[in-house]
């Protein structure tokens, strides 16, 4: 099972969960669950509105860096 954050538009692994991403933090009302990872690929992708991200420690193969942040 997947969780999404919808206010951070980040997909965490529930089954590979670290201490780094923090789900304790993330309030009942902001999850959203996924049960699939075709549901969790096609948020992934770049035609998705909003795009999800991968959370860098349980999804990293899904996670994408923003060159752009740098440069802000």
């Amino acid at each position: 099972m997947f969780i999404a954050d919808k206010k951070n538009h980040i997909i965490h692994d529930m089954s590979f969960i670290r201490f780094e991403c923090k789900m304790k933090e993330v309030p009942d009302e902001n999850r959203k669950k996924l049960f699939s990872l075709q549901t969790v690929k096609r948020m992934c992708d770049t035609d998705h509105t909003p795009t999800y991200n991968g959370c860098k420690y349980c999804m990293s193969e899904y996670h994408t860096f923003d060159f752009t942040k740098i440069f802000r």
